[in-house]
């Protein structure tokens, strides 16, 4: 027995009573906006992966296509030399359709989907409140992960989805990374700055 009492078999019911009790739904839940469900999205990404990969031979990934969109903006010659020798491919041209296809998403989705900056009520508190300096600190956040992913030879999407798929043991490693350091982050962040 608790002070919100008896505990209920359903996790995601104690934390709406806790953050009802003290008036902190609204500024905690996360789960307010849902644009599709979890398992549709994966079910999507998965098939393409494997339609990707039976009908071109290529392998789903995201890295590669910011690199061909950076040497479009840089004259840095890594660039502009190897895998982005030709800058003009069907990587930066799924890059370009990534956003479009969350456009398509949101056009698509129960409810009204407003747009902003904001990625919950949560990282609220830790970004800046302006909207010019979140967007700066977002942007260098995507810049940053752009460049580990080229050192790490290949993204999230690239190990985890595909190369995982390919029983690849290096992918194995690197999406274990990934996520063992997105847990270490979240509780830095949440449990220590904040």
């Amino acid at each position: 027995m608790t002070k919100f009492g008896a505990l209920q078999t359903n996790p995601y019911e104690d934390a709406i009573r806790f953050f009802d009790h003290y008036h902190l739904r609204r500024k905690f839940i996360m789960t307010e906006v849902i644009v599709w469900s979890g398992w549709a999205g994966g079910l999507a990404v998965g098939l393409f992966a494997l339609l990707l990969l039976l009908v071109s031979g290529k392998h789903l990934g995201v890295s590669t296509g910011y690199g061909n969109f950076c040497g479009f903006i840089s004259r840095v010659s890594f660039f502009h030399k190897g895998e982005y020798a030709t800058l003009n491919n069907w990587r930066l041209w799924f890059i370009i359709g990534l956003p479009l296809g969350g456009l398509l998403a949101a056009a698509t989705s129960p409810g009204g989907v407003i747009p902003g900056f904001s990625l919950g009520a949560m990282y609220d508190m830790v970004l800046p409140s302006t909207l010019w300096t979140k967007g700066f600190m977002l942007l260098v956040s995507g810049m940053m992960i752009g460049y580990g992913a080229r050192m790490a030879g290949g993204c999230q999407s690239g190990h985890a989805i595909m190369g995982t798929s390919l029983l690849n043991p290096a992918s194995f490693i690197a999406a274990a990374g990934f996520f063992v350091g997105g847990l270490i982050a979240v509780q830095i962040l949440f449990r220590f700055l904040i």
